[in-house]
């Protein structure tokens, strides 16, 4: 079986919520049971910080879902281990492990402070996705209207050069336009889309256009294609009242309502999803999708550039074939089935992101 690297899953809200990986987390998408049944060789972990949490809190968030997936590690030290280099997941692999790589979702987490992110490296952090649906002070976001000339501030330059210097890797999904193409003129490594899909097959401004697909390949960087629908799919949001601006608001809704009870806020994302899901009905969304987006970034800039970044535990909806972890091989059949043979395959399951991920250490 092809092992799975997976460059964004949100797993550790699930964790934080009271979920155990071992006997199964059938709320979820992500538990070890799964994760073997899927190959999964390598998940990233991210560690989801809410831009409505304030500062003296955000950071405090950041650091508590860090201690959580070393705990999580100890606790399952027969199947998981920490990793933060390529050697250690091949060394994982080997070892019959699965490796797991913390990563923080939303560069509120640092609450402007440069110092934060040394603390973040030191704890295993190896990507700082810089923003979330909200612009931050130094970066804006995708998540909301911009009408400035630069989207990456002095600050946010700053915070671009801090990271590549220790070794975090800078990842644009969720950032607005201008904030990208900033980041672009400033990065000097690798820059990655942890959990992106292709505009071109599907227009959102959460997506990359073809030519922001072009300069995260010539950065030395990658795409991990995201599983929600309403990134793959153009007619997802059509003709349905919801919306991904009043998704990523209930989103902050819960987390501002339940922020002190972890069990609470996941048991009402899950409402949340499940009401998402009976309102909207069975997504059009299946691995055939995901396989054409793949294959939109092999087409543009070749198989170096694509991954896995399935958002699994970090969205409301999944390709009714695809629906948790295990599916992992159903996409890699699907891969077969439009000609990617399996050294390319191979590529974009593993090799690709350990390829990024050597490079940024430089």
């Amino acid at each position: 079986m092809i092992p799975v690297c997976d460059l964004h899953v949100d797993t550790v809200l699930e964790i934080q919520g009271g979920a155990d990986l071992h006997a199964g987390n059938p709320q979820g998408h992500v538990d070890i049971p799964r994760m073997r049944r899927g190959g999964a060789g390598l998940l990233v972990f991210a560690c989801f910080v809410p831009s409505v949490l304030p500062v003296g809190r955000a950071f405090r968030e950041a650091t508590a879902l860090l201690d959580k997936i070393d705990r999580t590690c100890s606790r399952f030290a027969d199947d998981l281990v920490k990793v933060e280099t390529a050697a250690d997941a091949e060394a994982a692999r080997a070892g019959g492990k699965i490796g797991i790589l913390p990563a923080i979702e939303n560069g509120h987490a640092i609450e402007s402070d440069l110092g934060r992110l040394e603390r973040l490296r030191r704890r295993g952090v190896r990507y700082m996705t810089l923003t979330h649906s909200r612009h931050l002070e130094w970066a804006a976001s995708s998540g909301q209207a911009w009408s400035g000339t630069s989207g990456l501030g002095a600050l946010g330059r700053d915070v671009v050069r801090e990271m590549e210097s220790l070794g975090i890797l800078v990842d644009v999904s969720h950032v607005h336009e201008s904030t990208f193409w900033d980041v672009i003129r400033v990065a000097r490594k690798p820059v990655i889309a942890s959990h992106s899909c292709a505009s071109a097959l599907c227009p959102l401004a959460r997506n990359l256009t073809d030519d922001q697909i072009r300069a995260v390949a010539a950065s030395g960087g990658m795409v991990g294609v995201n599983f929600f629908p309403g990134f793959l799919d153009p007619g997802y949001f059509a003709g349905q009242e919801a919306t991904l601006e009043a998704l990523f608001a209930d989103l902050e809704r819960i987390e501002l309502e339940h922020a002190d009870d972890p069990g609470r806020k996941i048991a009402e994302t899950h409402r949340s999803a499940a009401l998402a899901r009976e309102r909207q009905g069975p997504a059009r969304a299946d691995a055939a999708m995901v396989a054409a987006h793949m294959r939109h970034v092999v087409e543009l800039v070749g198989d170096d550039h694509v991954g896995f970044g399935s958002d699994f535990d970090g969205v409301p909806v999944l390709p009714h074939d695809v629906p948790d972890c295990a599916a992992y091989p159903h996409v890699l059949a699907r891969l077969a089935e439009e000609g990617f043979g399996e050294h390319q395959a191979r590529k974009i399951a593993w090799g690709n992101f350990l390829r990024v991920l050597g490079e940024s250490d430089r």
